[in-house]
């Protein structure tokens, strides 16, 4: 079934649904209402619409008076689409019971009517006889209940009569009970006519009047002929809905059934172009079954079978209908346009798909009839295809569209390329400009080339994985191969490759700065061996070049590798510096301590050159201090990076036994200061814990625990170190015996 049915009976469907749903809390029916088919309305009395006030009732058929402004009083009515500003907070606001805001109704404040509480009548003409009829009316209770007011309910009965007063049907509707929010009822019934074409309509308020709490209003009155049912369907179809193209030969048998009820059953179809707006008989369809054919004109119809009985079928007063059928005649397409002869390339591998037409193309095998082709079916060198145009909802266009296809191979010589790229700064990558290896690969100048990094990507031309910037593509070897797809004008491609492999580059073995060593005139600078050529910056070409000491400054070396078919260089510069050993100035120790101490070197402005330091002349670093140190005697070395030479001195981090025992076991006889012989200025008074002074020991003396000849008892003794720095020490030790 084509979309746009589909996507019509939703839209229907969900027009109705929402409609049902916004009435289903406000709207009911308490009626003795037809229970066969219906016809169209012989007469409704909607009250019109507008966007103010609706005019007055026509004489006669109220006794109610008429007011267009303000609140109304009892005994008063208006024609309006709200019933805002009525009556105060007393009534509901509500719109007609369509839900339409300019549809008008009749609303009544109630008053006492002599003539046994009459307050609408109306005669309704054009009728057929021996017809029976449904009367339905709705009404609604608009006394809003939060106003405290529910003593007096409606209760009106509808009366049809003959001209003659004679009552053909009445319904009543009983009490008509206020709502929370206002709720819309339909009430009817229906009644059946002798010979007469005219009845009067009646309705009357039989709740006690001139008291609040019966005040209603009134819409949508109508007649519709009331017959037997008739049940629709379509032969061999499931519902009574269809779409057909335009000119497409159908045959659907519209079918009905009706049940019982005429004795003499008539039948007319009518057909409706403006959605049931209007009906218009089909001349000639008057049996029960319609056999549709005519699909000659496109757009939407509905059909419908109307039924009366015996020779009322003359009158649409007294005819009854079925439901719709629903018709879809779509346009027929124009003719595809296209060139009738297209040229391919074998490379394309082309199918029904490649050809170039204006639209959807159905395609077939001949002009006229034929078989229907396969979209996928592969292209045959001059062969003829036929197009027609087919719409997204299935249907084609008359005319084809003959196409004769020519299928030429690849004209253009395409070549491979392979190549090696010296890696400039050998760190496994490089950028490359791809669009040089165009002229390699062939001499086309008008060429399309675009690159891919795999060969599905580049037959498919997968544009999203296209390299996007050829010019600096950076090839780091994941992929080796690079896909260019050439597209020529005979419409052909062709894939060559571009394989690619990185070469390292001559390392030239040289230090940043090169150092001409104090007392030394020149030094040689040697750019290694084994390159195919060397050029320095002084325009020798040789191996090694001489910078003598006043030529110090900036240099550079290229050297170059040839394999051949394509040649490596790289370039170092440097510089030539005046340089020498080290020259320590001073030392900066920090001791005393059992694993925290530092040493801090510092080196003489005379010394040029660029150093490092290590304390066991194997690793160095470039930082002159070193921490974390315990105490003992470090030797720190001082290296110029220029090769000038290595400069050593001695250092020595001081500290104090804990404790000694002067028992002559040749074990820790004797307190000293360790490594004091180092600093020959150097004192240590010795005080026991009271303060008293026992004994000064110099750089290289030392204290047997004795004082004026007598052993000193175990203890702990204080002492103050004087340092040749001036700088004092203190602290405390242990004798023990």
């Amino acid at each position: 079934m084509p979309n746009s049915f589909i996507k019509k009976t939703r839209l229907y469907k969900n027009y109705f649904l929402l409609i049902i749903l916004f009435f289903f809390s406000s709207i009911h029916t308490y009626a003795q209402l037809c229970e066969g088919s219906l016809g169209d309305a012989i007469a409704s009395i909607d009250f019109g619409s507008g966007s103010t006030t609706g005019d007055a009732l026509d004489a006669g058929i109220t006794a109610f008076t008429y007011s267009n402004s303000g609140e109304l009083d009892e005994g008063e009515y208006t024609i309006a689409n709200s019933t805002s500003g009525l009556k105060g907070d007393a009534w509901h606001v509500t719109t007609d019971h369509t839900g339409d805001a300019n549809g008008y109704m009749m609303v009544i404040n109630s008053a006492v009517l002599a003539d046994e509480g009459v307050f609408y009548t109306k005669t309704v003409s054009g009728l057929c006889g021996y017809t029976t009829y449904e009367f339905s009316a709705w009404l609604m209770n608009v006394m809003n209940p939060s106003a405290g007011t529910d003593e007096y309910h409606p209760d009106v009965t509808f009366r049809i009569s003959d001209t003659s007063g004679t009552i053909l049907g009445s319904y009543n509707t009983g009490d008509i009970a206020q709502t929370t929010t206002g709720t819309w009822v339909q009430y009817g019934f229906y009644f059946t006519l002798d010979n007469e074409t005219e009845v009067v309509i009646t309705m009357l308020n039989d709740a006690p009047s001139a008291h609040p709490g019966n005040d209603i209003v009134l819409d949508d009155i109508t007649f519709r002929p009331c017959g037997p049912t008739i049940i629709n369907s379509i032969e061999n179809e499931a519902s009574t809905n269809i779409i057909v193209c335009q000119d497409e030969t159908v045959s659907y048998n519209f079918q009905t059934e009706i049940s019982s009820g005429y004795s003499d059953p008539q039948y007319q179809w009518q057909v409706s172009d403006d959605y049931g707006i209007t009906w218009n008989d089909i001349s000639g369809a008057t049996t029960s079954d319609y056999n549709f054919t005519d699909t000659s004109i496109p757009g939407d119809f509905l059909y419908r079978v109307s039924v009366a009985n015996g020779a009322n079928i003359n009158s649409v007063s007294c005819r009854i209908s079925s439901d719709d059928y629903y018709v879809q005649v779509l346009e027929k397409p124009e003719a595809l346009i296209g060139e009738t002869e297209q040229y391919f390339c074998t490379t394309q591998n082309p199918t029904l798909a490649t050809i170039e037409v204006s639209a959807t193309a159905i395609w077939y095998d001949a002009l006229i009839g034929g078989n229907i082709l396969d979209i996928t079916t592969s292209l045959v060198d001059g062969t003829t295809y036929y197009a027609a145009q087919e719409t997204s909802n299935g249907c084609e266009s008359d005319d084809r569209l003959a196409v004769l296809v020519h299928i030429v191979a690849p004209s253009l010589v395409v070549n491979n390329v392979s190549t090696e790229i010296c890696d400039t700064s050998n760190d496994a990558e490089e950028t490359i400009n791809l669009i040089t290896y165009e002229t390699d690969i062939t001499t086309c100048s008008d060429c399309f080339y675009s690159y891919f990094t795999s060969q599905t990507d580049a037959e498919n031309y997968v544009e999203a994985n296209q390299i996007t910037t050829p010019t600096y593509y950076n090839f780091d070897g994941s992929v080796p191969t690079i896909y260019v797809r050439v597209d020529s004008n005979d419409k052909c491609y062709q894939i060559a490759t571009i394989t690619l492999s990185l070469v390292a580059s001559p390392t030239i073995d040289l230090a940043d700065t090169i150092g001409v060593c104090e007392g030394e005139t020149a030094v040689t600078i040697d750019a290694g061996s084994g390159f195919d050529s060397y050029l320095w910056s002084t325009g020798e070409t040789t191996q090694t070049i001489t910078v003598n000491a006043e030529n110090i400054g900036d240099y550079s070396v290229t050297v170059t590798e040839d394999h051949t078919t394509y040649i490596c260089s790289s370039t170092k510069e440097f510089e030539v510096i005046s340089s020498n050993i080290a020259v320590v100035a001073t030392i900066d120790v920090k001791d005393w301590t059992d694993d925290d101490n530092t040493i801090q070197i510092y080196l003489s402005d005379s010394s040029l050159g660029d150093y490092e330091y290590s304390l066991d002349n194997s690793t160095y670093q470039d930082s002159a201090i070193f921490s974390e140190l315990t105490p003992g005697a470090y030797t720190v070395y001082i290296n110029d990076k220029n090769g000038c030479g290595v400069t050593g001195v001695e250092v020595y981090l001081l500290t104090y036994p804990k404790f000694f025992t002067p028992n002559n076991d040749g074990y820790n006889d004797t307190w000293s200061i360790e490594y004091s012989d180092t600093e020959p200025t150097m004192t240590t008074k010795i005080f026991d814990r009271y303060g008293k002074f026992l004994k000064i020991l110099d750089a290289t003396s030392s204290w047997d625990g004795t004082y004026n000849g007598r052993n000193m008892p175990a203890s702990d003794y204080w002492f103050m170190v004087t340092r040749a720095n001036g700088k004092n020490y203190t602290g405390h030790f242990s004798l023990k015996r």
